[in-house]
């Protein structure tokens, strides 16, 4: 092979760039008898991950022409600085070479070959192609481009023969992109759950945690975190959100360390969460973060970390009959009573007394509700919520101050839930506008509920509870929610 050397073209060799990633082994059929040329040639992207060890990289060099059988002998050796310098002039290119220290060539059993500045080539009969096995030290190769981020390095390698060498692809430029490997969640971000008495109590949740390689050599493992309050406090601002951790009592995480096995690119965990205790209509959170990879050269992507499952109970519709609703007054040819409100159209409406007339020092007007009443059983309540909508053809009597009473039996007294209820979006609505209270709790189940308008848009002074006045109140529809 030592006979090669005077075939060997210096420095100043020129050099052409053509496709390829074709198969030449019919090309110049009536030129010569053989011929060699890389497989890949020219100039190619090389994809690999920073792993902790070397990357490998296979080099194909084929054999072609009319005589297949031939025998050749070919050289594969390095770019120099020299070399690499003709090739930017010739290409208007500005690459760097990587130094040989950053990669070794390899015998098939996987042992470095003992001549490192050439490799030497012989095709027998029977060898169409030969391969040329590359080590690449990932991380000195990673550490160089951090080292000079404007450079782009290359490895380059050159064929000589004895015979004839394709003058399109005779060259091959590597140009690695050396990739740190990541791991995410293939659905990162929040994933909603809302409940109903109806809903089942308990449920498992799952997710997986994803490598973007192709192929996983190790066992290792990523560690989540369930992140507190203050964390969430932070997430609430930045995403304009009201959560509310969901207690440790609720939920359950059977595995925090999730286990990759060699060969498996996936990894599932679940969370196990039961809805009872839950408060009606909080929103709850319950944010996981992972944190930690056990092979230090695996990064958690930052963009994929965060899992947050967010949970709320909402409350039933209770469906109103008109033998379960009554008024504390009606104004004479005016609205259409209790009916109005459950009737499902925002065009009829309630309308209380608004000639002088005294209205209930507490209570004020309002809406009486018998759970008892209804041609269907319904389980005596603890949590209820109140929507309703003002009236569609003017504004007045729209409250601005309600109060909600309970009692568990007919002949109880009325104990109130809570304060008196004011709020922005009561003070603030208008015409045709739909408006729901804040939750309401009970220690003790109840079944009578008292709906009473306190204050409306004042015609004098806006308070019904006031002896001889022409306050009143009006709604267009009234319903209610509630749950055990």
């Amino acid at each position: 092979m030592k006979t090669l050397i005077k075939y060997l073209v210096p420095a100043v060799l020129a050099l052409v760039a053509a496709a390829a990633c074709q198969d030449h082994r019919s090309d110049y059929m009536e030129e010569f008898q053989t011929m060699v040329y890389f497989r890949n040639g020219g100039e190619q992207d090389l994809a690999l991950y920073r792993t902790g060890e070397d990357g490998l990289y296979k080099i194909p060099v084929c054999k072609s022409g009319r005589n297949l059988k031939g025998e050749i002998e070919a050289i594969l050796i390095p770019f120099d600085e020299a070399q690499l310098a003709i090739y930017n002039i010739t290409y208007e290119t500005e690459y760097k070479l990587i130094p040989p220290s950053c990669y070794k060539f390899l015998n098939e059993d996987g042992t470095p070959l003992a001549n490192q500045e050439s490799i030497d080539l012989d095709f027998g009969p029977d060898d169409p192609y030969k391969v040329v096995n590359l080590s690449v030290n990932t991380n000195a190769v990673s550490a160089l481009q951090e080292a000079d981020e404007d450079a782009e390095y290359v490895m380059a390698f050159q064929l000589f023969s004895g015979g004839k060498v394709s003058a399109d692809i005779n060259y091959i430029l590597l140009k690695p992109d050396i990739e740190v490997p990541m791991i995410g969640l293939l659905n990162p971000g929040e994933e909603p759950h809302k409940f109903t008495s109806a809903s089942q109590t308990s449920d498992v949740y799952t997710n997986t945690l994803s490598l973007n390689m192709d192929e996983n050599r190790w066992d290792f493992s990523c560690t989540m975190e369930v992140m507190d309050q203050a964390w969430l406090d932070e997430y609430n601002m930045a995403n304009a959100k009201e959560y509310v951790l969901l207690p440790a009592s609720l939920y359950t995480i059977p595995e925090k360390v999730i286990k990759f096995t060699k060969g498996t690119t996936e990894a599932t965990f679940k969370v196990n969460f039961t809805r009872e205790g839950m408060e009606m209509l909080t929103e709850y959170a319950l944010p996981i973060v992972f944190t930690s990879c056990s092979k230090p050269e695996f990064k958690i992507d930052e963009k994929k970390n965060v899992y947050v499952l967010t949970f709320r109970l909402d409350p039933d519709l209770i469906p109103l009959e008109e033998d379960m609703v009554s008024v504390s007054s009606q104004a004479p040819n005016d609205g259409g009573g209790a009916p109005a409100l459950i009737d499902d159209n925002v065009l009829t409406y309630w309308h209380s007394v608004y000639s002088t007339h005294n209205g209930d020092p507490t209570y004020g007007e309002y809406v009486d509700i018998d759970l008892t009443k209804s041609s269907t059983t319904i389980d005596p309540l603890k949590s209820i919520v109140f929507s309703y909508c003002t009236r569609s053809q003017n504004d007045n009597g729209t409250p601005h101050l309600i109060g909600v009473w309970v009692k568990a039996k007919k002949d109880d007294p009325w104990t109130q839930l809570g304060e008196d209820i004011e709020t922005l979006e009561m003070t603030s609505a208008t015409t045709n506008t739909w408006v729901t209270l804040p939750v309401l709790r009970s220690e003790t189940a109840f079944s009578f509920i008292r709906f009473a308008v306190l204050k409306a848009n004042p015609r004098e002074s806006g308070d019904l509870r006031l002896e001889g006045t022409k306050n009143f109140t009006s709604l267009s529809e009234l319903q209610l929610f509630g749950s055990k």
